[in-house]
């Protein structure tokens, strides 16, 4: 699919608040949203919610995503493929910041596939459906394309509270989301690309086998040990997980 429009989705802001009012008119069902992860230590992983079925995280890109994206490239070949199901999809370049709506479709996506929950008719099913035989290239021109999601995205970052919501400030920061699927962990960055080649390369990384008991916890330990010590001195991570809330 050639690139027909470009445009400039706004960005998320990494918040409950926020973030459950979008994905619930995407169409994820009632009882399930996003809560807040106020730590990473074991006593504050258990205040979460169980089951904990995806992982947004949100961290400061300057000195983390080019030097591991690069090193992700150079590892490639020898990563397992992911199930051909898995639900993925490329951000291209025309579509700004849209990395936190990204982050959240392949959450709430891969949840619905995995069997934890059934998705409400809405934009999401209708997306993925009419989305079924393409890769990840193709979805992500797709998404290019809906503008539909793009409305519904943009209306959700203006009702956020932080400053500069509603603009396209994304503050160096960058969306993506780790989901359990068929008992791997997987790490799920639409923005990865070969800035050599311009090629569309973005994969699901694998990071080895997970439980739905321990699966916060393995999360925990890839931000801690891939993310985190790459910028030990910044507060600018935040996370949040798709759980079933409690009644």
């Amino acid at each position: 699919m050639s690139e027909a429009r470009r445009c400039n989705w706004l960005p998320l802001e990494s918040s409950p608040e926020v973030l459950n009012p979008f994905v619930e008119r995407l169409g994820l069902p009632k009882g399930w949203g996003f809560a807040d992860v106020f730590g990473l230590d074991e006593e504050l992983l258990m205040m979460v919610p169980q089951p904990c079925v995806a992982v947004c995280l949100l961290y400061p890109s300057k000195n983390i995503s080019h030097a591991r994206r690069a090193d992700l490239l150079a590892r490639r070949q020898e990563l397992p493929p992911p199930p051909p199901d898995l639900f993925f999809m490329q951000q291209h370049d025309s579509i700004g910041n849209a990395c936190g709506s990204i982050a959240c479709l392949h959450a709430v996506a891969n949840a619905a596939v995995a069997g934890n929950f059934t998705l409400n008719e809405g934009p999401l099913s209708s997306f993925m459906q009419g989305t079924l035989t393409l890769d990840a290239n193709g979805r992500g021109w797709a998404l290019l394309e809906a503008t539909g999601l793009q409305e519904l995205s943009d209306s959700t970052a203006a009702a956020g509270e932080t400053e500069g919501a509603g603009t396209d400030d994304a503050n160096d920061s960058h969306f993506i989301s780790f989901v359990n699927f068929g008992g791997r962990l997987y790490e799920l960055d639409g923005r990865c690309f070969d800035k050599a080649t311009k090629d569309a390369v973005a994969f699901p990384v694998p990071h080895g086998e997970t439980t739905p008991q321990t699966f916060l916890s393995d999360v925990a330990r890839v931000i801690r040990d891939e993310f985190m010590t790459r910028d030990p001195g910044s507060i600018a991570f935040n996370v949040v997980a798709l759980v079933k809330m409690d009644e």
